[in-house]
């Protein structure tokens, strides 16, 4: 993916984060059951079943940070949804320009500069007892295996092992509030346009910490 809207990779923007942030990559990512189970909303229509494998209408930009918002150099790096990314006026443009022009070293260091280790955390809550907290476990195994699971196939998966009944939506009142399992994605990778999950970290409802090797 090269554009975006009326955006394109190489253009200075602004975003969510504050400074001026070159575009370095667009990542689309669709939408699978689990935006349906957490994010759907049965009255209002909020994420429709029907959207499950289609892309998000908003795909993911990694940036990479090269000024401030007071325009002094500021090396850094950001992910936003798309849904962010703003134009710079030409006022904007014009100062960048001749801070390149002055300093053509700052692209040089821009371009050497590698993205840091992004963690980005999906959670689901389930209610598990005695009898059924060997799940924990039990995917964190098969999350692992075979560099990361896409929560297509971690769906599929809790549903082959008739699991998928113990999950439970977070509009829930809070005394009934159940073990909570946290999915960790780095640097938004993705494999097919689906998030791609590594590894698992998971709580009990008082949110002690629970051992998943």
């Amino acid at each position: 993916m090269q554009t975006y809207k009326d955006f394109k990779i190489g253009q200075w923007v602004k975003s969510y984060g504050k400074g001026i942030h070159r575009i370095e990559k667009f990542i689309p990512v669709e939408y699978e059951e689990y935006h349906f189970f957490v994010m759907g909303d049965w009255e209002t229509g909020s994420i429709k079943e029907s959207q499950i494998g289609s892309l998000q209408e908003e795909p993911l930009v990694e940036l990479k940070r090269l000024f401030n918002s007071k325009f002094k150099k500021q090396i850094g790096a950001d992910y936003c949804s798309g849904y962010y990314l703003k134009d710079l006026t030409a006022e904007e443009q014009a100062n960048i320009a001749e801070q390149l022009k002055s300093n053509p070293k700052y692209i040089t260091d821009l371009d050497k500069y590698v993205m840091p280790k992004f963690e980005s955390r999906y959670g689901l809550s389930f209610s598990l007892t005695g009898d059924t907290i060997h799940l924990v476990k039990e995917l964190a195994q098969f999350i692992r295996q075979e560099n990361g699971k896409t929560f297509t196939e971690i769906f599929e998966w809790l549903g082959h092992k008739n699991y998928k009944h113990l999950l439970y939506k977070e509009e829930l009142p809070t005394d009934n509030k159940g073990h909570y399992l946290q999915f960790v994605n780095w640097n938004y990778q993705v494999r097919n346009n689906r998030l791609l999950f590594t590894d698992l970290l998971a709580f009990t409802p008082d949110f002690a910490k629970i051992d998943t090797i």
